[in-house]
């Protein structure tokens, strides 16, 4: 087998090795049989790792291609490419995030991999091609998303059972929403959470999309439902009515949510609350932390003038080819590999996403070594497909600044500091600024 592991590297002390250190690589790839020599970078935790070395060693016995690891934690991967860029050294195979693969596809950093799609090195026969459109900048598509998820609204059944009330269903309605968590409050003083009070942008954006609009424009310069007096109104009112729920009691306390600083701490988890909205890809998390309860997973509430489900799903992550890789076709069906491949599936699991391709979400949940709550994210997930099979977009590259923008426009309402109107309007008019390059 020709792959080597590069351990927790830190990809500023190569550079510091020089020229040597590639030579010596230059020399293991003469001897890989005819095989591509790739350096594959990525972040994460050791799990990951772990899972991802396993994958693909096996996949270099079976191509006799020489794969060389670069990994590192979260905190300084994105440093490192950068040290890399300005050497023409990057990587060939890169895990890039759904915020810095614009740069990178605009600077020319990451190839277009559609011609790999055409050719049939990538395949796509199990994936819904409009899938695919979330690793698209400017008309070329600059990664393969690695899994997607969505938002999610989890709930407590035996809170709902106390109170003697129907579990939601996938077409419910934002008032049935704010009625239930009165409703559930009423009958046994348990609360809901506030709505994504740690990033307001995963709730607005659920609420203008029952309205036909995207949250940003495609080219990332605006927002295009920001001159839709109606659907601001509608939003607004949505958010007054969760201030209304905090004052009233049947909403959690601002000051106490934003305190949480564990899962283990957040209501879900302790049965303090019957529903909470998160992130798909978080269920197993409270799951396994509140073994106690029993959960189940169901779409956001379409506010009830919207024409459409508001419901979207996230690219986790991509996989990308460098502008520096000699041979992209080799690094484009290692790519292959890890989004299609059965036995990557079964070794790297839902780490990096739920996969788009339907098949191996298929193999996942009826495998016996699947656990019962991960199949529950895969049911979920193929129900969200189905309403919605298209993948949002990378976020602009300078979008950061305006989404902070309305999360701290949206804890200051909960606070009582910031009408609901306001919070709209101050988080439109300075994305309007923030937002055009």
């Amino acid at each position: 087998m020709k792959a080597r592991r590069i351990f927790a590297v830190s990809l500023a002390a190569v550079m510091a090795l020089g020229t040597s250190a590639y030579a010596g690589e230059a020399e293991s790839a003469s001897e890989s049989e005819g095989g591509a020599t790739l350096r594959i970078a990525w972040w994460g935790g050791q799990e990951r790792h772990n899972s991802t070395i396993s994958a693909l060693d096996a996949y270099a016995e079976k191509s006799g291609d020489t794969l060389n690891y670069e990994y590192t934690s979260w905190d300084s991967y994105f440093e490192n490419l950068a040290t890399q860029a300005v050497g023409n050294n990057l990587p060939d195979v890169i895990q890039m995030s759904t915020t810095d693969i614009i740069n990178y596809s605009k600077n020319g950093q990451i190839i277009d991999l559609q011609p790999y799609i055409d050719d049939g090195t990538i395949s796509t026969e199990y994936i819904d091609t409009d899938s695919l459109s979330g690793g698209v900048v400017d008309g070329q598509l600059a990664g393969i998303t690695t899994g997607v998820n969505s938002v999610a609204v989890i709930y407590n059944k035996g809170i709902f059972d106390q109170a003697g009330i129907d579990y939601p269903t996938d077409e419910w309605t934002w008032s049935e929403f704010i009625q239930t968590a009165k409703d559930i409050y009423d009958a046994t003083g348990v609360q809901t959470d506030i709505p994504f009070l740690a990033e307001a942008r995963w709730l607005i954006e659920d609420m203008v999309r029952c309205y036909g609009y995207d949250f940003f424009s495609e080219d990332g310069q605006s927002l295009p439902w920001a001159d839709d007096d109606d659907v601001k109104s509608a939003v607004a009112a949505a958010v007054q009515q969760i201030k209304d729920g905090v004052d009233a009691g049947y909403f959690v306390d601002p000051e106490v949510q934003v305190a949480w600083s564990t899962t283990e701490e957040n209501y879900i988890v302790t049965g303090q609350s019957a529903m909470s909205f998160i992130l798909s890809n978080y269920y197993t998390m409270y799951t396994t932390a509140g073994s106690d309860n029993q959960y189940d997973l169901v779409m956001l509430p379409k506010l009830d003038d919207g024409k459409q489900t508001g419901m979207y799903l996230n690219p986790n992550m991509y996989w990308t080819i460098s502008k520096n890789c000699e041979d992209p076709k080799a690094a484009a069906a290692v790519i292959n590999y890890l989004v299609n491949d059965e036995d990557a599936c079964m070794t790297l699991g839902t780490d990096r996403g739920i996969y788009l391709n339907s098949h191996l979400r298929e193999l996942l949940s009826e495998s016996d070594d699947v656990s019962d709550d991960t199949k529950t994210v895969l049911s979920y997930i193929s129900r969200v497909q189905e309403a919605v099979p298209s993948v949002n977009p990378a976020d602009p590259a300078n979008s950061a600044e305006a989404i902070s923008v309305l999360k701290n426009d949206y804890t200051s309402v909960m606070y009582g500091e910031m009408s609901a109107e306001d919070c709209i309007q101050d988080f439109v008019d300075q994305a309007s600024s923030i937002l055009p390059e």
